[in-house]
């Protein structure tokens, strides 16, 4: 089983080749591993718009496909599952977020010091239909979903991170 996950196509900053990574690592667990095509998921930020959102890598997407992993009873406990993502990654200071202004300089909120890393979905810093700016899938919000997917389908999961700041998105 495998979600494949390719973007290219961000508002700032568009990238080359990420949904050309996603497809190549298709072609290889089809081809060469003998992955069967209806047991891959793929969500690739298009070169062109389009009017279909259900196969658009954005946020709700992401969470969503990364969720249905857990929920599969076409999945049994023990295969394999691949999360790739080629994509924008970032990295952000807890300190710029969580520091506890009314606490003592030395005292940092219960977020902890350290960073957040995260990964961008095509519509990441975009407003939302409330008028909301859509974050990133923070490295905390991925290690949420993990979990779940480990407890109901084991822990044979490989995560496959293409982008910046993927270090500790996955600990």
């Amino acid at each position: 089983w495998a979600i494949l996950i390719g973007i290219d196509a961000y508002q700032s900053s568009p990238l080359r080749g990420c949904v050309s990574d996603a497809i190549a690592m298709e072609k290889y667990l089809t081809e060469v591993l003998g992955v069967p095509r209806n047991r891959i998921q793929t969500l690739h930020g298009p070169k062109v718009h389009t009017s279909d959102v259900s196969t658009l890598p954005n946020r709700v997407n992401i969470i969503h496909m990364l969720l249905s992993l857990a929920g599969n009873p076409e999945i049994d406990t023990g295969d394999i599952i691949i999360i790739y993502y080629s994509g924008h990654g970032s990295c952000y200071q807890c300190s710029e977020y969580y520091f506890d202004e009314d606490s003592p300089s030395t005292t940092v909120s219960i977020a902890g010091a350290g960073s957040i890393e995260a990964l961008c979905p095509m519509d990441r810093d975009m407003p939302d239909e409330n008028g909301v700016t859509i974050p990133d899938i923070s490295d905390r919000e991925f290690n949420s979903i993990l979990p779940q997917i480990s407890r109901s389908k084991g822990h044979r999961i490989t995560v496959i991170l293409d982008c910046c700041h993927a270090g500790s998105i996955t600990r």
